[in-house]
């Protein structure tokens, strides 16, 4: 099993470095060092800032998330347990990387190890549905100011927005409100060694045991976190002198967060940028400046995790 998910990280690794580098031989190495290099750091840094505000506020809503557990971690150790994941996604495959670090540490200190791995999962999903609303709102009003067709984006990418903004919030209601896996189990019978996995099974009785009231607070503290993140791209964007209104990045955010999360390559290497491309240059972004973006933005995670090594060092000092 270790053996396989080695070889698992290093054909990911492999598939990401050979599509940045495809990526980046089209648009040019010269001319995405020369975007790079003329990086405007002030920009830059408000994006940095504005980084660690939403790592506060995601610590903040997995901290409403913990009325499942029996005993609730201090709010400033759910900081740590986050800065500490981002520091481990730095080396483990795909964005669920950290998230697997947190769950052991509350699994740890507090035990409860399935809903610790509920509370984490409801973290990401709440945090995508407040992308998702955003997103549906903008799409909503564009359709009634004709905003789309003036920006011009590929019909199919509307199509992938839409199908997010509306499939997440709709997803998480049915299996709020029902028990999805026994549906599948009965209609799908080849399918019952997987979601009739009593461990599966009790994770999903977890989730759907979190109070609405909970859930309603964790999605209010969401969209602030979308706004924020919108900002952080949208600072990147001006540093790189990259010409992407504000009101893009509310379509754009889910797209991009979703990315981050697939296992798709070795922390969405490649994958990443390639999306860049597809989202921004139809929008006026030059080829250069998108795939610069997702290097920024990556690089604000990098450092992010940096703090979080930091902080393990500290902490084990002590």
């Amino acid at each position: 099993m270790l053996k396989d998910k080695k070889i698992r990280g290093i054909l990911q690794l492999l598939l990401g470095l050979a599509l940045l580098v495809w990526l980046v031989n089209r648009v040019g190495l010269v001319t995405i060092v020369q975007t790079l290099s003329g990086l405007h750091w002030g920009w830059y840094l408000a994006a940095f800032l504005l980084f660690q505000v939403n790592m506060v506020l995601r610590s903040y809503r997995w901290y409403l998330l913990q009325s499942a557990l029996d005993k609730r971690p201090p709010f400033l150790q759910l900081v740590y347990l986050y800065y500490l994941g981002f520091f481990f996604n730095n080396f483990i495959p795909s964005g669920f990387g950290g998230d697997v670090v947190k769950v052991v540490g509350l699994r740890q200190e507090y035990g409860r190890g399935t809903e610790a791995l509920s509370s984490v999962l409801m973290d990401r999903l709440i945090g995508l549905l407040g992308s998702s609303l955003i997103a549906l709102a903008m799409l909503v009003w564009s359709s009634s100011s004709a905003w789309l067709d003036q920006i011009a984006l590929p019909p199919l990418l509307i199509v992938s927005v839409a199908a997010i903004s509306i499939g997440v919030p709709v997803g998480l209601l049915v299996f709020r409100f029902s028990n999805p896996l026994n549906w599948i189990a009965s209609y799908f019978p080849f399918t019952r060694p997987l979601v009739a996995n009593a461990r599966l099974m009790n994770l999903a009785g977890t989730i759907r045991r979190y109070p609405l009231t909970n859930l309603l607070a964790s999605l209010l503290t969401s969209l602030p976190f979308t706004l924020n993140l919108m900002f952080i791209q949208f600072d990147i964007a001006r540093a790189l002198a990259a010409a992407a209104p504000l009101y893009l990045f509310a379509l754009f955010v889910p797209i991009i967060s979703l990315v981050n999360l697939l296992p798709l390559s070795f922390n969405g290497l490649g994958a990443r940028e390639g999306v860049y491309l597809l989202l921004f240059v139809p929008v006026g972004v030059l080829p250069e400046q998108a795939i610069s973006m997702s290097l920024a933005f990556y690089f604000l995670r990098v450092c992010t995790g940096i703090i979080g090594g930091l902080l393990y060092m500290f902490k084990s000092s002590t």
